[in-house]
């Protein structure tokens, strides 16, 4: 009986949310990518949709994806670094130099810490969107589930180097030309959708890091940012305005249902390891494709 009203609990909130009419959110479960959404005409003078012009074509996310659905180990964290690259815009370097307590998570910020490489870059604070937020909720809800938070640990546990084997070991598996480092290709894309959410040229240098830029943006930037990311995010919406009405289910209900699963044998858990977390968030390239 518990089974039965625990799913179905989870099924009409993704219902009432909306789950199924959106493709632009992450879902915890079941996805859908279809294109009907509406906005109400006395609202769209204030924003209106961009055209979709991505550096990468959609259908490498979903090629890659099912690539790291092989991977083992430490390379898990694999599908996470290529989101959090296209989400983010850091730079391999600067992402594993980031510990937890660097993320504020609350605040929906990221402190930056300067790289050892590129020199130029300096330490600064960035915007976290919605869905990272919600995956580095996962995934410390994760840790803590194994008794393996460390707020002094790195965020990635893999070095730069490794990361760069890695993305070349997927980019095989795939059967993908891309013609460029994937890494490059990536930081391209993000460059691009900071673009389409109307970032100014200010903006970009803050998330992505410029040179010429050697001071972390302002209170009054993170804030444009943020309001613009959600804005393009949530179809001209703040978020204050969605929160209510995401399909996104809390972390820690996340964990107790992959527990409640494996009790039941429908889902199986490996047992932790150096390399392994028992919870790993599920990261579905996927999203990135719409």
């Amino acid at each position: 009986m518990t089974r039965v009203s625990l799913l179905d609990d989870i099924t009409d909130r993704q219902q009432e949310n909306g789950a199924i009419y959106c493709d632009r959110f992450t879902f915890a479960f079941e996805h859908s990518f279809r294109d009907d959404r509406y906005l109400p005409p006395r609202a769209q003078f204030a924003w209106r949709p961009t055209r979709r012009n991505r550096y990468l074509d959609g259908g490498l996310f979903l090629k890659l994806d099912q690539a790291c659905s092989r991977l083992t180990g430490l390379d898990r964290y694999i599908p996470l670094v290529i989101f959090l690259v296209v989400e983010t815009g850091l730079r391999l370097e600067e992402l594993c130099s980031v510990k937890w307590e660097d993320v504020l998570l609350d605040k929906r910020r990221l402190d930056v810490p300067k790289p050892l490489w590129p020199k130029d870059h300096e330490a600064r604070t960035i915007v976290l969107s919605v869905r990272v937020r919600m995956y580095l909720e996962q995934l410390a809800s994760a840790l803590k589930a194994d008794d393996r938070f460390d707020p002094s640990s790195v965020l990635i546990p893999i070095t730069p180097t490794a990361i760069r084997k890695a993305f070349e070991r997927v980019v095989s598996l795939a059967q993908v030309k891309i013609g460029e480092s994937l890494f490059d290709a990536l930081h391209s894309d993000a460059e691009v959708r900071f673009k389409e959410a109307r970032l100014t040229k200010i903006e970009r240098e803050i998330m992505l890091g410029s040179a010429s830029r050697i001071l972390p943006g302002s209170q009054e930037d993170l804030v444009s940012i943020q309001r613009k990311l959600d804005w393009n995010f949530l179809d001209g919406k703040t978020y204050e305005e969605a929160k209510d009405n995401l399909p996104i289910v809390p972390a820690d209900q996340i964990i107790s249902l992959r527990k409640l699963m494996a009790s039941w044998g429908t889902l199986e858990i490996p047992e932790a390891s150096p390399t392994v977390i028992r919870h790993f968030p599920n990261v579905v390239l996927r999203i990135l494709a719409a």
